[in-house]
């Protein structure tokens, strides 16, 4: 494991779950103020503060699991890559496209495998949805829509010192954002599903969008964009950290013969013309069915192609670092509000009324500006890429 704070959790607590694999060590300069570090300490997990200090080391492993900051996802990906060490690396893939080919040019060249860990691409409802897509039973796919509502407080900006930030304090490029990271699962959903190989995602062609600020951040917290693909299938995504209550994922998926709807904590369900009603499942049933893949990858590596590869996580990365060249416009302070939590005294962020036009915006596939909002600015390209 290569970080072990935060999300890496649920790769710790799912390795004590499953017997197959072994934890047998942690890559982690901090790894005494992550939450796991008691546990570690009594199973006597070898701890290491960098990946040079560990293949140093010369313990043998099969499968490393990076989930340190997006930074360090190239970097430390090509290390292990390079001395023959099979990767799953936690999305995004990297912070810039570059990384990204850095990434897939150090797997060719190895000749093991690196997935990247957006955890629904792994589930069986996206499988077999994606597996209908393909087959074409939906038919063409014509507009593809998502909307996310999930607040974040100034506790959340505060967890580390790149939150929010375009690039970090050496200089790296990370941009964060709700686009590039906390919601980045359900846009690179929309690009998975349309790839027209099982391991592929869809290609973007060019994308308006338009990001907004209301936290003091670098970064935007709150975007809406409209996405043009190659195959000609539009895509419309709107996502926001400035709101009052969660809401979303939900999602429409309007294809020649189907429309496929999802609403957080619910199923997949296809709702076909002729009638009939395809239910998928729950994408979000094992978050951990990316892990259990891999393993089983190590043990039998020529029967398992590529489920989420460098390929595919890549197009969400190029959406990523157009929309890095829209201007954020900030969000004057008479159009927002502020409020605290009580559980921990952070202060959040919301923007009255915009958890409406979201809805409003996603159900008539519209921009922001287009409603005549106050604080909204219409996006001044459009963006090829």
């Amino acid at each position: 494991m290569v970080g072990i704070g935060g999300y890496a959790r649920g790769y710790l607590l799912a390795l004590e779950k499953q017997s197959t694999g072994q934890l047998a060590a942690i890559v982690d300069p901090m790894a005494e103020s992550a939450l796991a570090w008691p546990c570690i300490q009594e199973q006597k997990t070898p701890v290491f503060d960098s990946i040079k200090a560990f293949l140093d080391s010369g313990i043998q492993i099969d499968l490393a699991v990076i989930s340190s900051p997006i930074s360090f996802h190239a970097e430390q990906s090509c290390a292990l890559l390079e001395v023959g060490i099979n990767v799953l690396c936690e999305k995004p893939i990297a912070a810039t496209v570059a990384e990204a080919n850095r990434m897939r040019a150090a797997r060719d060249a190895s000749g093991k495998f690196l997935e990247i860990g957006y955890q629904w691409c792994f589930s069986q409802a996206i499988q077999a949805l994606k597996i209908d897509i393909m087959k074409g039973d939906l038919g063409k796919a014509e507009t593809l829509r998502t909307r996310v509502e999930w607040p974040r407080s100034s506790s959340y900006y505060a967890r580390n010192s790149w939150a929010g930030c375009i690039r970090n304090e050496q200089g790296r490029v990370v941009n964060d954002s709700p686009v590039g990271n906390a919601t980045a699962h359900y846009l690179f959903n929309m690009l998975y599903l349309l790839g027209k190989e099982p391991h592929l995602a869809a290609r973007p062609k060019r994308i308006t969008a338009e990001c907004y600020r209301a936290n003091p951040i670098q970064n935007y917290d709150t975007a809406c964009c409209h996405i043009e693909t190659e195959e000609g299938t539009e895509i419309y995504f709107y996502t926001t950290h400035a709101v009052k209550e969660p809401d979303g994922p939900v999602f429409k998926y309007q294809f020649e013969k189907a429309e496929v709807r999802y609403e957080s904590g619910g199923e997949i369900i296809a709702y076909l013309k002729d009638g009939t009603v395809r239910n998928y499942g729950d994408p979000n049933s094992n978050s951990m069915l990316k892990l259990e893949f891999c393993i089983q990858k190590c043990l039998a590596p020529n029967n398992s192609p590529s489920i989420c590869s460098a390929e595919a996580a890549s197009m969400h990365t190029a959406c990523v670092e157009a929309l890095q060249k829209t201007p954020i416009k900030t969000i004057p302070e008479n159009q927002f509000e502020r409020i605290r939590d009580p559980k921990d005294n952070a202060l959040l962020i919301y923007i009255p009324g915009l958890d409406q036009a979201i809805k409003e915006a996603f159900d008539r596939k519209l921009q922001f500006s287009d409603l005549s909002l106050p604080w909204t600015m219409p996006a001044p390209m459009t963006i090829d890429m």
